[in-house]
C-alpha cells in the first residue's frame, strides 16, 4: 500500500504535475496573477490510487495542487477527483474519507472490470505483493482504464511478511527496469531512501544490500 519510504515523493509529484497540466494551455496563463495571490487554474482531472493505504498521495495532491496552487479549500471546490482502492479496512478512517472523493474497500481484481476511465492510475508499492504473472495481469487490466500509470516498487526483491497481520502485505516478487519492457516506459528513476538507514545499520543481521538505504524503482508507464 502507499505508505512506504518517502524518497519517491518529489519524482511522483513531478510526474503527476506534468499529467495534470497536460490538460491545460499553460502558455496562455498570466504568471503575474499567481504572484499577486490569484489561484492557478486547475483542470478537471481523475486519478485512481490503487492500494491507497493511509492516504499519503491524496493528502499531497490536495495540499499542493488544490490548496496551494488552486486555492480550492473545500470538497465542493476540488477539481481533481481521486478514487482510492484499499482492501485493508484498518486504513480507511474519517481522514481518508475526507481526502478521497470515493474509496472502494475491495480487492482491485474484484472491481477491475467495472472501473471508470482515469487520466492517471497510481500503483504505490503494490505490484511487489503479487506474483509477476498476476502483476502483469493487473497492469494490462488497468491500461484498459487509463493511458498513464505511475508505479513505485522496491528495486529487486525485498522480503516482507504479513505487515500488521495483513497477508496482502507479503512481498511475492521483485522488480527491475527490464521487467517493464512490454510497456512504454516514458520515464523511470532508481532512488535510494536513507530515512531509516542510521537505525537499520544497527541491526546485526541487516542484508548488505540495505545498509546504505532502501532502493526504490519508480516508473511512468504507458501502454
Amino acid at each position: 500500500m502507499s505508505t512506504s519510504v518517502p524518497c519517491n515523493i518529489p519524482v511522483v509529484l513531478k510526474w503527476i504535475s506534468r499529467n495534470i497540466f497536460s490538460k491545460s494551455d499553460i502558455s496562455s496563463f498570466d504568471f503575474q496573477k499567481v504572484t499577486t495571490g490569484k489561484p492557478f487554474p486547475i483542470p478537471d482531472y481523475k486519478i485512481l490510487d490503487v492500494g491507497c493505504g493511509f492516504g499519503k498521495w491524496a493528502f499531497l495532491i490536495r495540499d499542493i495542487f488544490e490548496v496551494m496552487l488552486g486555492q480550492n479549500f473545500t470538497r465542493q471546490e476540488w477539481k481533481i477527483s481521486i478514487t482510492g482502492v484499499e482492501p485493508f479496512k484498518k486504513c480507511i478512517t474519517n481522514i481518508q474519507k475526507e481526502l478521497y472523493n470515493k474509496i472502494i474497500p475491495e480487492d482491485i481484481f474484484k472491481v477491475l472490470p467495472n472501473l471508470e476511465y482515469y487520466d492517471l492510475i497510481m500503483l504505490g508499492d503494490i505490484i511487489e505483493h503479487f506474483e509477476k504473472a498476476k502483476a502483469y495481469e493487473l497492469l494490462d487490466g488497468l491500461f484498459k482504464h487509463t493511458g498513464n500509470i505511475i508505479v513505485s516498487t522496491p528495486l529487486g526483491f525485498m522480503p516482507q511478511g504479513a505487515w500488521a497481520d495483513n497477508i496482502l502485505e507479503i512481498h511475492r516478487s521483485g522488480w527491475e527496469p527490464e521487467d517493464f519492457s512490454r510497456f512504454t516506459v516514458k520515464e523511470y528513476k532508481i532512488l535510494t531512501d536513507e530515512l531509516f538507514s542510521d537505525v537499520l545499520r544497527q541491526m546485526p543481521d541487516l542484508p548488505d544490500s540495505m545498509k546504505n538505504g532502501i532502493r526504490i524503482l519508480v516508473l511512468w508507464l504507458r501502454p
